[in-house]
C-alpha cells in the first residue's frame, strides 16, 4: 500500500451539492491574478491537507444533499482511513483550507471505492452520480448553509461514461463547477490509488485560465441519488506540494 509520510509535517440533488453545502460565496476577482503554470519539480514541500486520524476532529462538517449518507473513520491495515457510504443518497464532508494554488500547486491523495454507480453520466442530471469526489473550490464560501458556488474544480472516480481529463461541465452550475475525471471505469475497484495533480493545469484546463483565488474549501463527496446503488469510498490521506513553506506550520485556518 503507497503511504504518504506525514509524521514529520508540521438535500438536494448531487448537482446542489456545492450550492447548498458551501455559503454565500465570493465572486471572481476582477483583476487577472499575475502568475505562471508550475514545473511540478519546483513543488518539493509537502504540507498535509487531511490525515484520517485525526480528521475528523479538524473542524469538518458534514452535509447530507440528499436522503442520509455516512461518513466515519475505519482501520485500513495499518492505517486509518475516511469512510463514505450512500445508498439512495449523496452528502459530502467540508473543511476550510487557505492555500495558495501558485506555489503549492501539486495536489495528492489517496483513495479507493467498492463499486461505481450505474449508468452514471456527469453531463446529465439524470444521472449525475458519482463513486467518488474531491472537491477543490476557489475563493471564499463564507457561511456552510447559504452559499452561492464559487469556481471548483471536483476530481472524480467516473464510469466509463466519461473519460480521464474529459472536462465535464455541470449541469446544474454550469461554467463554476467542472468535473474532470481522475479514474474512469472499474480498473482499480477494490485497490487504494494514489493520485497525483497540478492543480495549475487542471484549473486552467477545465476553465480556459489560470486561477485567481486561493483554494478556500476541499470536500470529500459520494453520491448514488439517482441510480440509488450502494456506494462505498475511503479515503487514505492527501496533501499538497509547495514551492515555498507556508508561513504559519498549518494550512489549517
Amino acid at each position: 500500500m503507497i503511504r504518504f509520510d506525514m509524521t514529520s509535517l508540521p438535500r438536494l440533488r448531487s448537482g446542489l451539492v456545492w450550492a447548498l453545502s458551501l455559503a454565500a460565496l465570493a465572486g471572481c476577482a476582477s483583476t487577472e491574478r499575475l502568475t505562471v503554470l508550475k514545473d511540478p519539480d519546483d513543488a518539493q514541500i509537502p504540507v498535509v491537507l487531511f490525515a484520517p486520524g485525526d480528521a475528523l476532529e479538524r473542524d469538518w462538517q458534514k452535509f447530507d444533499v440528499w436522503q442520509n449518507t455516512t461518513f466515519d473513520l475505519v482501520a485500513e491495515g495499518e492505517d486509518v482511513a475516511i469512510r463514505a457510504r450512500a445508498e439512495g443518497a449523496s452528502g459530502l464532508l467540508a473543511r476550510r483550507v487557505d492555500i495558495d494554488p501558485t506555489t503549492c500547486p501539486i495536489l495528492e491523495w489517496q483513495w479507493v471505492i467498492e463499486a461505481l454507480p450505474t449508468e452514471a453520466d456527469l453531463s446529465s442530471r439524470r444521472s449525475e452520480d458519482m463513486a467518488a469526489a474531491l472537491f477543490v473550490a476557489f475563493g471564499d464560501p463564507g457561511i456552510f448553509t447559504n452559499p452561492d458556488p464559487v469556481p471548483t474544480l471536483r476530481y472524480v472516480w467516473s464510469t466509463e461514461t466519461n473519460g480521464v481529463d474529459e472536462v465535464v461541465d455541470s449541469p446544474y452550475f454550469s461554467g463554476m463547477i467542472r468535473s474532470l475525471p481522475v479514474r474512469s471505469g472499474p480498473a482499480g475497484i477494490g485497490s487504494f490509488t494514489q493520485e497525483r495533480r497540478n492543480i495549475l493545469s487542471d484549473y486552467q484546463l477545465a476553465f480556459g485560465e489560470l486561477p485567481q483565488d486561493d483554494i478556500e474549501v476541499i470536500a470529500l463527496f459520494i453520491d448514488s441519488d439517482h441510480g440509488k446503488d450502494p456506494l462505498e469510498a475511503r479515503f487514505l490521506g492527501g496533501r499538497v506540494l509547495c514551492s515555498e513553506a507556508p508561513e504559519e506550520p498549518s494550512i489549517f485556518d
